[in-house]
């Protein structure tokens, strides 16, 4: 991200192009949630996950019959 402002003005163009208004207080908190989104998404795209293995188990149904 370049700088707060810069980032700030492109949330709010992105909220005014779907007629979005918030509160200052509303926005602000908008937006901080938007910067972590946004540093958290480009943290993931950073990582190597070719050795990446998913926790979810396959259960064989056959052998519970």
């Amino acid at each position: 991200m370049k700088n707060n402002k810069t980032s700030k003005e492109y949330f709010n163009n992105l909220l005014n192009e779907k007629n979005i208004s918030l509160s200052k207080d509303d926005f602000d908190q908008s937006y901080l949630s938007y910067r972590n989104f946004r540093k958290n998404y480009s943290e993931l795209l950073e990582q190597e996950y070719s050795n990446f293995e998913p926790r979810q188990r396959i259960f064989d149904i056959k052998n519970e019959q």
